[in-house]
């Protein structure tokens, strides 16, 4: 018997679209799941439910340790109580059984089970990849046909996590060399990433010699105050093929990703006012309230006063209005307006406020 997952789409770049900001992006498909099967028999099906299941799971916490949490085990038991559709399809000579669960639910298991969750805002990562065998060393393009390029496309749309990989063009080819990846030297490629403006960029290398593989990567944030750039996830080992390096690689970056960005209920009634200013229209007040309530900081959302051009909302948080700013930053719609502080029996009290580009 035979089950493979095959990952579902999420936000796809083309380099066609290079020329505008990546930035952070809006992942889509968060509950959703293709899985491949022999037949249509309720025994595979079963089967396929539960791995659709695990993959949603793991795209809507980031962490493979969510996959061990005993009231994870349990609902595995019956992932139909949680499938809002599903259906079946053939696509190259494969069935495919498309499923689909409900949103709300996934949550809630995730809050249930104390579990930190990754909301629909994620950071966009750039990867530099360098890969050498005996005969040929090379940077991966992000129009590059190779296994390699295919693996890491796969593992990046089944944990939901925004990706590109470089054009390697004329620009490309005439600023970054394949040692400059190799040797992980951050400066030049930290310019040479400036162009599609991500989040975050990987420098990475795999080298395979002898039935030998060897890699080596490092994970940068583009917009930083350490002008050493130091990298805030690096790691070297030996491992058994190509495809098990890019896996280390790719789950050191999600479980980074997933401890700075995925929410847990924190336990404490924690609220926050913030204000959004220069508001045109009553279409910028549906986008930001429905913006606030998606993200995995935010539980309640209440509208305080609506004055003029000025709106400020409370919003009632599972973490810390640290968590909240942190992921406001990555929305490219938002921008934070400097800080006031009003002084007031001694007390310090400010609201942040915030222009909303949309």
């Amino acid at each position: 018997m035979f089950i493979r997952l095959i990952t579902a789409s999420l936000v796809i770049f083309s380099s066609l679209f290079i020329t505008s900001p990546l930035l952070a992006a809006v992942s889509s498909a968060l509950d959703e799941s293709t899985v491949a099967v022999e037949d249509r028999s309720r025994t595979l099906r079963s089967k396929a439910l539960k791995t659709a299941l695990q993959d949603v799971i793991l795209k809507n916490s980031g962490s493979e340790a969510a996959l061990s949490h005993p009231v994870i085990l349990e609902s595995l038991k019956n992932p139909s109580s949680l499938t809002t559709q599903f259906g079946y399809q053939e696509a190259d000579g494969e069935l495919l059984l498309n499923v689909s669960f409900d949103h709300s639910k996934i949550i809630a298991l995730l809050r249930q089970a104390q579990l930190p969750v990754w909301g629909k805002q994620r950071p966009t990562t750039l990867f530099w990849l360098a890969q050498s065998d005996m005969t040929d060393r090379m940077i991966i393009s992000d129009s590059s046909d190779s296994e390699l390029r295919q693996v890491f496309n796969d593992f990046t749309q089944a944990r939901a996590i925004p990706s590109v990989f470089p054009l390697m063009d004329l620009d490309d080819s005439m600023n970054i060399s394949v040692n400059d990846v190799r040797g992980l030297f951050v400066e030049p490629v930290a310019l040479a990433s400036a162009r599609y403006q991500p989040d975050y960029f990987v420098l990475a290398s795999i080298d395979t010699v002898n039935e030998q593989t060897r890699y080596a990567f490092s994970l940068y944030q583009t917009q930083t105050d350490d002008a050493l750039l130091t990298p805030l996830v690096s790691k070297r080992a030996e491992v058994t093929s190509a495809d098990d390096a890019a896996a280390q690689i790719l789950s050191a970056v999600s479980e980074y990703y997933a401890g700075r960005y995925a929410i847990a209920d924190s336990g404490e009634a924690n609220t926050t006012n913030i204000r959004f200013v220069d508001i045109a229209n009553r279409k910028q007040l549906v986008d930001i309230e429905k913006y606030l309530l998606q993200l995995s900081a935010v539980s309640a959302v209440r509208l305080v006063s609506l004055n003029g051009l000025s709106v400020e909302y409370q919003l009632n948080l599972f973490g810390t209005e640290e968590d909240l700013h942190r992921l406001m930053k990555l929305e490219s719609r938002i921008d934070e307006l400097p800080q006031l502080e009003l002084e007031l029996d001694q007390q310090s009290l400010s609201v942040p406020e915030y222009i909303w580009q949309g």
